[in-house]
């Protein structure tokens, strides 16, 4: 015969901290009957509070203050203006 494996949710476990409700939670599962079975994991049943969540703008404004100045670009239009400046100068004095 094939041997299985179920997972089984157990929630509202009351106990003092994890180990005391695992140790509790297998205790009953043993008067039960249930030899084979052991508890993986206890985790806490109530959602944490929510995180804090910052106003748009403001994180805007932080993303615009920490965000390095691109000299690259710069040098690239202050290179494209001076180009057409130069042009324009050139033939703007021809007769």
């Amino acid at each position: 015969m094939p041997k299985y494996r179920a997972t089984v949710q157990v929630s509202g476990l009351a106990g003092e901290n994890a180990r005391a409700v695992r140790a509790a939670l297998d205790e009953q599962l043993r008067k039960g009957g249930l030899e084979h079975c052991r508890v993986i994991a206890v985790d806490i049943d109530a959602p944490g509070p929510p995180p804090e969540r910052r106003a748009v703008m403001e994180y805007a404004a932080d993303a615009r203050r920490d965000r390095p100045i691109d000299v690259g670009a710069l040098l690239l239009v202050g290179a494209v203006a001076w180009a057409i400046w130069f042009f324009w100068l050139m033939l703007s004095s021809s007769p």
